[in-house]
């Protein structure tokens, strides 16, 4: 077999056979799992060297594979640890789970700077994304395949000032104050005072409006904490945002049914884009004929 075989070969076993963050293979133990059409396909492209396609890029892309929950990451990005109006807290850059796709990583630095240029002052602090490679995380039951990000919320003091060097997450009660510290399985001890904060409804719609308008990245759920998510929406009515886009956000914002109420953070998945789903990604949940549904509803501001 020629070098170049091995490396679609390798390529090919690597995005269907996905390991786990200890590089042992899911789903078998001392052997792959890869199902009688995988191996077709090894052999399809072994004897046709024209069937290279995405896989032996050695530059550039990235690709999602399976499913939120039981995937894996090829050519993953790093998001940088810190851009414009917002930073991977410092507790959470020593997991190694700053990875995702590109259209994930890019989006997310897109939104973030336009937060900060509509509301100058606040800070996003970003929690997990996926491992360099995606696959099993002791920490999450999904962020496998590279289209998850954790970001806190924003919060602010009764004068509305942004509040910033946060030592973990908070966590807020249905009305919007916060109530405790949430370390988000850090295993760190918050000894800190609780600040006389609320969540910042405004940055934090700004934050959601910003991701639902994203030209690129297709948001498929925000998971958030039900009480949280009606805040959020009334303080969009209260902005008189543009309908068509509340009316998406209300679909989107949602309180996970197999998780906890997503009180300390919201979780953003994306859907699988489109050279990804033709290598295996799949998306659970509303598919994306939901946009054809918003195209007619009037663009989104």
């Amino acid at each position: 077999m020629t070098r170049a075989a091995n490396v679609r070969v390798d390529a090919l076993v690597y995005v269907a056979c996905p390991t786990t963050s200890t590089g042992r293979s899911k789903g078998m133990r001392g052997g792959s799992r890869c199902s009688p059409t995988v191996g077709l396909a090894i052999l399809t492209l072994v004897a046709f060297p024209g069937c290279l396609g995405i896989f032996a890029r050695t530059g550039g892309g990235s690709l999602s594979w399976g499913t939120h929950a039981h995937g894996a990451l090829l050519g993953g990005v790093a998001l940088p640890v810190e851009g414009d109006g917002y930073q991977v807290h410092p507790d959470w850059r020593a997991r190694g789970r700053t990875f995702a796709i590109e259209e994930l990583v890019g989006g997310l630095t897109r939104v973030f700077a336009r937060v900060e240029h509509v509301a100058p002052g606040g800070v996003a602090y970003v929690g997990d994304l996926s491992l360099r490679r995606g696959g099993d995380s002791s920490l999450h039951r999904s962020h496998e395949s590279g289209r998850d990000v954790d970001i806190f919320y924003y919060a602010a003091d009764r004068d509305g000032n942004p509040l910033s060097n946060l030592p973990a997450m908070l966590r807020f009660a249905d009305d919007g104050t916060a109530v405790a510290w949430s370390a988000g399985k850090t295993g760190r001890r918050i000894r800190e005072p609780l600040p006389n904060v609320h969540l910042d409804l405004g940055r934090t719609w700004t934050l959601v409006a910003s991701l639902l308008s994203d030209p690129i990245m297709e948001v498929q759920w925000i998971f958030v904490h039900k009480p949280l998510a009606e805040l959020l929406l009334q303080e969009a009515e209260q902005e008189q945002a543009d309908p068509a886009l509340v009316a998406r956000a209300r679909e989107i914002l949602h309180q996970p049914t197999d998780a906890r109420p997503h009180d300390d953070h919201m979780h953003v998945r994306v859907f699988c884009p489109a050279p990804s789903r033709m290598f295996g990604c799949a998306d659970k949940g509303p598919r994306r004929w939901w946009k054809k549904r918003w195209k007619y509803m009037g663009p989104a501001t």
